[in-house]
Parts: C-alpha cells; structure tokens; sequence
C-alpha cells in the first residue's frame, strides 16, 4: 500500500479552505461528487441555479418515503449541534426514498450530520416481509443517520442514508476516551475509517457512498446486491424474533452501537418491544437467517435474491454467508492509510486575520480514485496532526488547523511545519509519518 503513497499539494483559497476554485472538485470523498450549479440531477428534482443541496437515498433495502430529513452541523469536537433552530436545512423524502436538502447557511463548513427520522404516515420497505407487510410504520422515535463527510460549499449528492451508516455514525459517538488518542465524534476521519470498519463487520467492500439494492420490490434505487442481501438478512433476523416493527431493530442496532460502540446485545431489550436485543456477531445467526431462512425456496415473503439452491459455489454470496456466520468483532477491524493527503503550500493571511486549514490524511480504495478521510485535521480522529510555528508569538496555530496572525506580527514571510502520523495508543489506523511546511505570508 504504501507504494501508492503521495502527498498530493494544492494551495488553499482564501475564501474556502481545502477546496478549489470549480465545482468539480473533487473532495477525495469516497463518491461524494460535487457538482456546480445547474448540474443535471441523478434523483428526481432538477439542481436549481440558486441553492446548493445534499442529496442521497434513504433505504432499507427498500424506499422510506415520507420522512423528515434534518441537516445537522457537526461542531469542532465532532459533537453534533443537535438544536433544531441551528438545523442547516430539512426536508423529506420521496417515495423512492431521496431526498434533496438545500442548505440554508451559504457560509457553513465542514461535516454535516444527516437525520432522518420517522412521523405520522412515513413508511418503510422491509425486504423479511415484503409481500405481506412490504411497508412498516417508521415513527417519530424511529431514527436513520449518516454523514456527508465534507461540505466546502458544493452539492453534494450520494450522501445515502441506510441503517449501516446509522450503525457508524452510533460507533463514532460511542468512543469515550478509553482508546489512547481518540475523541468520539463525527468529524470527517472519524467517519471514514468507522464506515470501513463497519462494512468489514457485515462482509462488505463498503457502506458509504454505496446503495444497496431494493430486496423490498418498493420502487427504491440502488444496485449494491450484497448490501441488499445485508440489510434482508438482518431483516430477516428480527422477523425471526418476533419483531413485528423493523424499524425497531433498526433502533436496537443504534442504541446498541451508541453504548459502546460494538453489536454485541448489550442494550437490554430491542426497543419498543419485550425481546432480548441479540449480539450481531455471534456465530450462527446472520448468515443462517439469510441462507436458511431468507432464501428459503418455500419463503413466499422474498421478492428478490433466488434461494438457496441457487447459490454458486465459491461465489460472493456464499462468502458472505459464511463471513456473516463467523464470530466477529468491529473491534478487530483494522486499516492502514496510504497518506494521500492535501495540504496548503502557501497561505496569504493578514495581520489579525486567521484562516482555517482542512487537511486530511486519506486511504486509496483499491486502484481507483475513490478515498476514504481516515483524519482530518478540523476535528477528532484516528490520526494526529502536530502543527508548529517558526514564530509563535506572530504566527499561532489554534487547534483544529486555524493559522493564526497576530495584530502586530511583521510583514514576511513565516513557516508552518505539519506532521501526520497516526494517533498514539489507537489501534485502529496504522500508516507512515510524514512532516510537510507551509509558508504563511504576512503582507
């Protein structure tokens, strides 16, 4: 991997920190396209000339329409601002599941936490029991989140929304300051590196930036099949305890996140109802539902998928049976970073001027162009950025990359040195070191 490292060097506008000067600019996201105004929409309504928008797909395997989406901005701790009146836009989604939220805020930066949450007529497709209950009531205290990563001032589209990404976004605010070196939240690393470690949990390449397939037969979009077979297979297991409502197991899954960041049972009861909350990595329990169960050639309920007389030897789907079968740990899930990072070669601040940097250590997906952030340095995450001055008392950095200029600071020409490595103590993220130096000119 490291073979593939680079540093990649663009200089930061003025205006907007870690971005560039065209709507084509490509986030180093994993799939989070931006685009300009006025660019042709992939969903249902047309981009306006006059707003900029996220747009993605909530799904269960399956459309939720009618529900309440809510944008959220995630502070400098990663903490999420949780106050309606601060909300950045909301809106809801369509039958087929999208949703397309304008920002309110022209002037926001950074990670935007996306909410989705359930009310009076909102339904959703559950794939267990898709010919004889195909939709369930999704209720007010029925919630679905997922992050878009980094929001610089472009639409943002395939923000998706599934019960995967809720399950990340529980993981990231899970973590408590028992593990050396990292502070909970849902700042840009911290969600990349949780989504694949997430994804791994479940048997999947990923879980952000992908949809996964309509095994409800409702209308949705979305061509990821495995994450289909997931989110049935999971569907499939709280059909099998008795859970008449999915959307109450997609909430078990949430809080049991929430408590300590793992599926292991050890919230009480699955929400709303009297049944045991079961530990999602046990051996025995996912797969078998999906193969056994799910894919049963007498299951009447199944709209998609074959059974299980169909399944080829050796293929995708009979690794992932048997994956989902293990015993398995997120905790376990480990990455390393090629550090293919952005960072600032020159900045131009004047005196008493400060401006916010946004640089981010990020992991090559395979060969293509596609990344996930595994630490930004606007927030906390699975790796550190130690920033030092040539001139403290002239030029300071504050934390989470703000380049500060004192008032009285001599015109010249200063130097910032940045070094990435990944966080003491965390096991998480492993990768090299690199050190980089920016010059800050003081005019």
């Amino acid at each position: 991997m490291c073979a593939r490292a680079a540093a990649v060097l663009c200089a930061l506008s003025l205006v907007l920190a870690f971005s560039a000067c065209t709507g084509d600019f490509d986030q180093r996201q994993e799939k989070a396209k931006t685009q300009g105004f006025g660019a042709s929409s992939v969903g249902t309504v047309v981009n306006p000339d006059t707003s900029v928008f996220i747009r993605g797909t909530v799904s269960t395997a399956g459309a939720v329409k009618g529900a309440f989406v809510t944008l959220r901005p995630v502070l400098e701790d990663g903490s999420v601002d949780w106050n309606d009146a601060n909300a950045l836009g909301t809106g809801i989604t369509f039958d087929n599941g999208i949703y397309q939220v304008y920002l309110n805020d022209g002037t926001y930066r950074g990670p935007i936490l996306v909410e989705v949450r359930g009310g009076a007529g909102v339904l959703g497709a559950n794939p267990a029991t898709a010919l004889s209950d195909k939709f369930h009531d999704m209720r007010a205290d029925h919630v679905l989140y997922s992050v878009a990563p980094l929001y610089d001032g472009y639409s943002i589209s395939d923000v998706h929304v599934t019960p995967l990404t809720t399950v990340a976004v529980a993981r990231c605010l899970a973590f408590d300051g028992s593990i050396a070196g990292v502070q909970g939240g849902v700042a840009t690393g911290m969600f990349g590196l949780v989504c694949q470690q997430v994804a791994e949990y479940f048997g999947l390449a990923r879980i952000r930036g992908a949809l996964p397939a309509d095994y409800s037969a409702s209308g949705s979009f979305g061509s990821a099949d495995l994450y289909g077979r997931v989110l049935a297979a999971l569907s499939q297991v709280a059909f099998n305890l008795g859970v008449s409502n999915v959307f109450d197991f997609w909430l078990g899954m949430e809080q049991d996140a929430l408590d300590d960041g793992e599926l292991n049972g050890t919230i009480p009861v699955v929400p709303n109802t009297p049944i045991a909350m079961p530990d999602l990595g046990a051996s025995g329990l996912i797969g078998s539902a999906l193969l056994n169960d799910y894919m049963d050639p007498a299951n009447l309920e199944r709209q998609r998928g074959g059974d299980n007389t169909q399944i080829a030897v050796g293929g995708e789907v009979e690794t992932l049976i048997a994956w989902l079968d293990s015993a398995r740990d997120v905790d376990n899930a480990t990455r390393a970073y090629d550090l293919t990072v952005r960072v600032p070669v020159t900045l131009v601040i004047g005196r008493g001027g400060e401006q916010r940097t946004r640089v981010a250590a990020l992991d090559q997906i395979d060969n293509s162009i596609e990344f996930h952030a595994y630490g930004d340095s606007a927030g906390p995450s699975f790796v550190e950025f130690a920033w030092v001055s040539s001139s403290p008392a002239n030029v300071s950095v504050q934390p989470y990359g703000r380049i500060s200029v004192d008032a009285s600071a001599p015109p010249g020409a200063y130097t910032v040195t940045l070094t990435i490595q990944p966080a003491a103590g965390q096991t998480f993220v492993t990768g090299p070191t690199q050190t980089h130096t920016i010059t800050v000119h003081v005019p």
